[in-house]
């Protein structure tokens, strides 16, 4: 049996509700937007239970741990083939043993979902400063990112806190997910937005000062590429406003 659910958080804990209730053996649990099917193997496909999954995190919270269900939401949204059993195989093992899989970190079990869960804290640590906000037309600050990873919903809560006063927008172009704040409420939501207001004159502005502090803040002697590849990734520089030609 192949559980087909539909690419979300919930629909996959619903998945995982479904496990255990319907007492199935499970092969695999594959999203709907890469899963290949066969002849051989049978299939199923699970809907949305928001009850179902909110019942599920709270069994995670009270019998193993908050700290698990962070990496296994982590490991979740690193989107890396694979994940979804590794994610059931740590469920099971920490249903069993509770709080102390925290501490298995030579476990493969545990591995599977920390290192991807690794990966996506690394990457929001990262994004929290290298995240670029642009003034539009009509007093709405836009930032469009590109992460290996699918962080907009860890990121958000911050810049939301951050800027609690302004209105922003930022927009995962690479999956096509906006996070939107009013001041008020923030909505997250797969949106194109191929069509955004062009950059206000005070923001061309600021960012040609930006850049021409950005070139003359730099001591040529010290300058050290390879160093700054290390903090600042080459593949993230599009959208870095100091990067971009003048």
């Amino acid at each position: 049996m192949i559980y087909i659910y539909d690419g979300t958080w919930d629909c996959f804990l619903t998945a995982i509700h479904h496990y255990y209730y319907d007492k199935q053996d499970v092969s695999n649990i594959e999203s709907v937007l890469c899963y290949e099917p066969n002849l051989i193997d049978e299939y199923r496909t699970i809907t949305t239970d928001v009850v179902k999954a909110k019942a599920v995190e709270e069994a995670m919270l009270h019998k193993i741990s908050s700290e698990s269900l962070e990496n296994l939401q982590k490991c979740f949204f690193s989107e890396i083939e694979g994940r979804e059993m590794w994610i059931l195989k740590y469920i099971r093992l920490g249903f069993k043993i509770g709080s102390r899989i925290d501490s298995m970190l030579g476990d493969k079990t545990v591995l599977d979902v920390l290192i991807p869960a690794r990966k996506v804290g690394i990457e929001c640590h990262r994004m929290l400063g290298l995240l670029r906000f642009e003034l539009l037309e009509g007093s709405i600050y836009y930032a469009k990112i590109q992460p290996d990873h699918n962080i907009i919903s860890f990121i958000s809560p911050h810049f939301k806190n951050r800027f609690a006063d302004q209105n922003w927008i930022i927009h995962d172009t690479k999956r096509k997910i906006a996070s939107l704040y009013n001041t008020k409420k923030m909505l997250l939501s797969y949106m194109d937005l191929s069509n955004i207001p062009e950059l206000h004159s005070e923001e061309l502005k600021f960012q040609a000062l930006w850049k021409n502090y950005y070139k003359h803040i730099a001591i040529k002697n010290r300058i050290n590429p390879k160093l700054q590849k290390n903090f600042m990734p080459k593949r993230y520089w599009k959208n870095l406003t100091e990067k971009k030609p003048d």
